[in-house]
């Protein structure tokens, strides 16, 4: 079957036989992932699904394609660092050029997903090229960002705060937000697990209860009902940027608790239980808490206040606080890419200051 298909994309792809096409499985040891994936060894796939996941090779050829189910996901194609196009997928398994250069050339090629999905996992199938492809790599420390909308940059390639909702989603870009920006000052890799509209306890305006951020933590994808076995690289370093959908709309009807009082408790206390989760799980990693003054009442700093005051008095390790620091100047009040770097630079500033990642 994968012989089949691999010929009729090497025709969608119009590589002449003599050209000697190649099919690189989404397996192959050559390919490099950044985030996490889940890898299907029997037909040769590679699944994902978080905002900013990277897939990054050498290349040396002429002709270069990829085969992929997208699920109307969108990608920026790095070319040796520099953004060379935008790839805006369907649904379904496609074939979707990447390169086609008038001689043999040696290239960085990098995909990074621009977006969320919600729901479903992307299946990238195989490279089609009449190329070689080589691995990378690199030896760096490993970041983990656990955040909402901001972490997953929506909007930061806009300059507007009033957009229309398909304004807002052709100017979302995992890669401008401040995760892989820090990544990037700080010579590291990371993994991203954002999803837009929740919060630590309530998401935006109280709506979907049925989940919220921590249902996520150990999850391959955005899936409510998916699978939590993935592949991704120990973190040395984990930020929480959580708390904006929390505390940005007021108590609704429906919620459970009585007052912003006893939410606010709540709120500390299922934060808490995050902590001992993650260091659990990640054997005591350094953990930076991400605020932001919210108007008019600042509760998310305060309830920061308050859960460094809990940590201390339940003899829990303590954690540093980075403030963020944005007018929120895109779409739907989100920062755009130039305030995702003045919160990258003051995030990394801190970092280093610190001494929080291995030499």
């Amino acid at each position: 079957m994968k012989t089949v298909k691999g010929l009729l994309l090497l025709a969608a792809m119009g590589l002449a036989a003599e050209a000697q096409a190649a099919r690189i499985e989404a397996t192959d040891h050559r390919l490099n992932y950044e985030g996490r994936v889940v890898r299907d060894w029997v037909n040769q796939d590679v699944q994902f699904n978080w905002p900013a996941t990277r897939l990054s090779f050498l290349f040396q050829g002429r002709e270069l394609a990829i085969a992929m189910d997208g699920q109307q996901s969108q990608f920026d194609l790095l070319i040796d660092g520099r953004l060379h196009g935008v790839i805006k997928t369907g649904l379904g398994m496609r074939t979707y050029p990447l390169l086609s250069l008038p001689t043999s050339s040696t290239l960085r090629v990098e995909l990074v997903k621009r977006t969320e999905s919600y729901d479903t996992m992307l299946t990238l199938d195989a490279l089609i090229t009449d190329g070689v492809v080589s691995g990378l790599w690199p030896h760096k420390p490993h970041l983990l960002f656990i955040g909402d909308s901001i972490s997953a940059g929506m909007g930061s390639e806009s300059n507007k705060r009033d957009c229309t909702w398909e304004e807002n989603v052709n100017s979302s870009n995992a890669r401008l937000a401040f995760p892989a920006q820090t990544a990037a000052l700080l010579g590291a890799t990371h993994t991203q697990v954002s999803y837009s509209g929740l919060g630590l306890l309530r998401n935006w305006d109280g709506n979907q209860p049925h989940h919220a951020l921590p249902h996520y933590l150990d999850k391959a994808g955005a899936v409510y009902q998916g699978g939590t076995d993935f592949e991704s690289q120990h973190p040395a370093l984990v930020v929480i940027e959580l708390g904006t959908n929390d505390f940005s709309s007021e108590l609704q009807p429906h919620e459970p608790w009585p007052d912003q009082e006893a939410f606010q408790q709540a709120w500390v206390d299922g934060y808490v239980t995050l902590l001992r989760e993650v260091r659990q799980r990640y054997d005591n990693p350094p953990i930076i808490v991400m605020g932001q003054y919210l108007w008019p009442h600042d509760r998310l700093n305060l309830a920061i206040e308050r859960l460094q005051q809990q940590l201390t008095l339940q003899g829990e390790p303590p954690v540093l606080v980075e403030r963020m620091q944005a007018e929120n100047s895109g779409c739907l009040w989100h920062p755009t890419a130039a305030e995702h770097e003045g919160i990258a630079r003051s995030l990394a500033g801190l970092i280093r200051q610190q001494g929080l990642l291995p030499e």
